[in-house]
Formats: structure tokens, C-alpha cells, sequence
């Protein structure tokens, strides 16, 4: 019995830093993963090499919605252009954000150049980590 508890004993000391320096290995790796930044402009003209890539970029607010989820969640809905013809979509979860048509916003999320809802199928939209609204100049 004390063998035993010896061979677990030093099985469980030899594991252990082992399982925290992959830890931190992950976690560093994880932080390293940087947004690219990029002008709406860039991303339609070119959406298969942006795609599913984490992108930053800034723009003006065209038409909002907000919304629930199915499960009653609030999530925010906007348009995003560069001040021309060129425009995506955003949708942001969590929370109406307080937007309105012309401010100026700069976001960062995950691009995908077609993203499927149901029956519909939706060209250039970004699931938005961050909004955050700029002052217009």
C-alpha cells in the first residue's frame, strides 16, 4: 500500500508542471492571434482572402436593427460602409449598442464572406467582438 502510494504520488508531481507549462503555452498563443486591419472597400472586392480571418476596420452606420434571439438574447444588426457604395453587414450579440444612422464606428470580429440563417444566405458580414463609436470627422 505505501508503494502505491508513492508511485501515485510521484506520477501526480511529474504531471502536474507539465500540465501548466501547456497552459501557459496556449494562452500565449491565443493572445497572439492579432486582427488585421482592412477598409470595407478591401473586403468586398476581395472576400475569399479575408475570409473567416479576424479583421478590424472603420466605417459609417447605414440602416439598424435590433433584435432577440431565439432565445430572447438582444443582439444589434447595422450596415457598415466606407462613405461609398460598399457596404457590409455587422451583427453584434449581447446587447442593442447604442448606434445611429451616419456615426462612425470601428469594429473587430470575424469575417465571412456568406454566412447561411435558415433559407437565407447573406454576403459579407462580421460577427463583431468589439464596436466601439468614433467621433466623425
Amino acid at each position: 500500500m505505501n508503494r502505491l502510494f508513492t508511485l501515485y504520488l510521484f506520477f501526480m508531481l511529474s504531471i502536474v508542471p507539465l500540465s501548466f507549462s501547456l497552459g501557459n503555452e496556449t494562452t500565449a498563443t491565443i493572445d497572439a492571434i492579432e486582427f488585421k486591419e482592412v477598409t470595407v472597400t478591401e473586403l468586398v472586392s476581395d472576400p475569399n482572402q479575408f475570409n473567416n480571418q479576424r479583421v478590424t476596420l472603420e466605417g459609417f452606420v447605414d440602416k439598424v436593427e435590433y433584435t432577440k434571439s431565439s432565445k430572447g438574447e438582444p443582439f444589434t444588426l447595422f450596415r457598415m460602409n466606407d462613405g461609398s457604395d460598399n457596404e457590409i453587414r455587422v451583427y453584434y450579440e449581447d446587447e442593442h449598442l447604442p448606434l445611429s444612422k451616419g456615426d462612425k464606428v470601428k469594429i473587430e470580429g470575424r469575417y465571412k464572406k456568406q454566412k447561411k440563417y435558415l433559407l437565407y444566405k447573406i454576403k459579407n458580414v462580421i460577427k463583431a467582438r468589439t464596436v466601439v463609436k468614433m467621433e466623425n470627422t
